[in-house]
């Protein structure tokens, strides 16, 4: 067989291969995407074709220019190393897609370059792999087999090449033209990207048309923000959002503890107090019951990395690498610990996990936590042989460390018995049932841990002149249609108690996010400097324009109390009622996500984040 028949061959073995991985990725996570006919995923299939000869070219090129060129591989040695070659660049990427058909119900993306900045923070990676191993031993089965497949393809190609070829150095030409042409998609002005895929149909269905090599690739290298310039353009843009903030007339200034609670992947889902009483977490239902309850709250990220800084520093996940591991890491923020610490706060942040882990010891610092409390200073008891201690364990250590902190204080803690793969203590495996996914045990033994941490709470000296904010890192795997939407995949509970106030309590119904979180606690307390955040106050009735952010995909979305709007701000602007009674907003919504992402990109881009311009 002639040397070009079987670079076709191989590419159409390839097509087959990528084809059958979006095919299992689409059917495995069918509850997350959404057809409106068969047309549609019919058009998605083709459409994904487009991205998968770009992914498909550019990491064979180097193979398929070999096998063009007019030699016979009959060493042993030659073969060995063409082989060996051919799998490095196809068995990698193969894997991460894989990975994603079993992964993708907890991120809703398929998996970019950041991968391996996070990856490589700390050793939760390595400590994750023996669980993550069990849990997914079909994939990782899977893999094998394509593995062997893939070596017993390529060996049968290479049986039956012949090695002659007059034309080789015009088809080697050819190759190479078309490689560059299929890696950018085509003759048009601009390369095709991941936000490309929008185009061939809605934002909640991306990730099909998608495959992860391509995702992977074309994100290597791409931190960087754009610098926008809408808010310029536009008059009156600060009327639509502006970062300064100032609650100095508000009243006089409240020297309360805040305690910020943290809760790993705690959906809105799982929540009774949302759900007409079905959920995991009786005692936050009942805690619900007498605090400032928001009904209406977002995440800004989809991942611990990223709602940490969103939560503290009111830094939104509006970049394709999380903040922590990203090149704007070293900015000057701003964060609750950094504005009360004027005022004599001492402040703590305390996590169970292995320190390290996803660069939050770092971050705990650069933020201006007086110290840091994980595993180290925890010691290695009540450890769950994956992840970290225990929640109840060290929710009651956290209790008890803060009557040895300097009043006033703020202090957060984050748990983790709820992150995969959902361990908690043995004693507990019978009084904590099994729900309908396996997130639901842990989610209620954490609630469990939350209750014996207030039991504590409410017998410490500092309890009564405490704030204390409830809310989740990011939202889990879900299995009811309306979290898997675009916007359900953000929903989290905010909640804000204090146990001395009998004013708060009730519902907060307007749009939240997790960057409002500080400006709101700011504000509570009658906070009395002027602060750059990107978030405003639930409590702050002089503004009128509530709204969450979120980025995904290469794709900006922002909810409103009336719509979502949804753009790359490359392509159209596609905007949706969430309440058909409400009037339509779609020019304020826009202006508002223009000036919201120029505003934040240029402070992040000329490390402005902590001032005016």
């Amino acid at each position: 067989m002639s040397n070009r028949k079987i670079v076709l061959w191989l590419l159409a073995f390839l097509i087959a291969i990528y084809s059958l991985l979006r095919l299992s990725f689409i059917f495995i996570n069918f509850s997350s995407f959404s057809f409106s006919s068969p047309a549609e995923f019919l058009i998605i299939l083709f459409a994904g074709l487009r991205f998968d000869l770009s992914a498909i070219f550019i990491t064979n090129v180097l193979i398929a220019v070999i096998l063009l060129l007019p030699l016979k591989f009959h060493q042993k040695s030659a073969r060995i190393g063409i082989t060996i070659l051919f799998l490095l660049g196809n068995l990698p990427f193969l894997l991460f897609n894989l990975v994603d058909v079993g992964y993708f119900h907890f991120t809703q993306k398929r998996t970019t370059a950041d991968f391996f900045g996070v990856a490589t923070m700390g050793d939760d990676f390595f400590n994750m792999l023996p669980s993550l191993m069990r849990d997914y031993w079909g994939l990782l089965v899977g893999f094998l087999l394509l593995a062997v497949v893939f070596y017993k393809a390529f060996q049968w190609f290479l049986n039956r090449r012949t090695g002659k070829s007059k034309w080789w150095f015009v088809e080697i030409t050819v190759t190479i033209g078309l490689t560059v042409l299929l890696f950018r998609g085509g003759l048009q002005y601009k390369p095709i990207s991941v936000l490309t895929a929008a185009r061939y149909t809605s934002n909640q269905n991306v990730a099909a048309v998608l495959n992860t090599t391509f995702t992977i690739l074309k994100t290597l290298g791409k931190d960087e923000l754009k610098n926008y310039d809408y808010d310029k353009k536009m008059p009156s843009a600060l009327t639509y959002f502006n970062p300064m903030h100032n609650y100095a007339n508000t009243g006089v200034f409240k020297r309360m503890n805040v305690v910020l609670i943290i809760m790993e992947s705690f959906s809105k889902e799982y929540i009774g107090y949302f759900n007409h009483g079905k959920g995991y977490t009786p005692f936050l239902d009942s805690l619900m019951q007498h605090s400032l309850t928001c009904t209406d709250a977002f995440a800004n990220g989809k991942k611990s990395i990223e709602g940490i800084p969103c939560i503290v520093s009111g830094i939104p996940a509006l970049m394709n690498t999380p903040y922590i591991s990203g090149q704007y890491n070293s900015n000057n923020l701003s964060s609750l610990p950094f504005l009360l610490k004027k005022y004599g706060y001492s402040s703590s942040f305390y996590h169970g996990g292995n320190n390290g882990t996803m660069g939050f010891e770092n971050f705990s610092k650069m933020a201006g936590y007086d110290y840091y409390v994980g595993r180290n200073e925890y010691g290695d008891k009540d450890y769950d042989g994956t992840w970290g201690v225990y929640d109840e364990p060290f929710f009651q250590f956290f209790c008890h460390e803060l009557n040895t902190q300097k009043q006033p204080f703020v202090a957060t803690v984050f748990s983790l018995s709820s992150h995969h793969p959902y361990a908690i203590p043995p004693q507990y495996h019978s009084r904590f049932k099994d729900g309908e996914q396996p997130i639901h045990r842990a989610v209620r033994y954490a609630d469990y841990a939350l209750q014996q941490y207030f039991e504590c709470a409410k017998k410490q000296p500092w309890y009564y002149n405490t704030l204390f904010v409830i809310t989740a890192d990011h939202t889990g795997p879900s299995i009811v249609s309306h979290y898997q939407t675009r916007t359900g995949i953000y929903e989290v509970p905010i909640v804000y108690f204090a146990p001395d106030d009998s004013l708060l309590q009730g519902q907060y119904e307007n749009v939240t996010q997790h960057t409002d979180i500080v400006p709101g606690i700011l504000n509570y307390l009658h906070y009395p400097d002027s602060f750059k955040f990107f978030g405003n106050s639930i409590f702050d009735t002089t503004v009128s324009n509530r709204f969450a952010v979120s980025f995904l995909d290469g794709t900006y979305q922002l909810i409103t109390n009336n719509s979502i709007t949804t753009t790359d701000f490359d392509t159209e602007y596609h905007f949706v009622l969430r309440n058909a009674k409400k009037e339509n907003d779609s020019i304020k919504a826009s202006n508002t996500l223009k000036v919201f992402v120029s505003l934040y990109n240029r402070s992040m881009i000329h490390n402005k984040l902590t001032e005016d311009e």
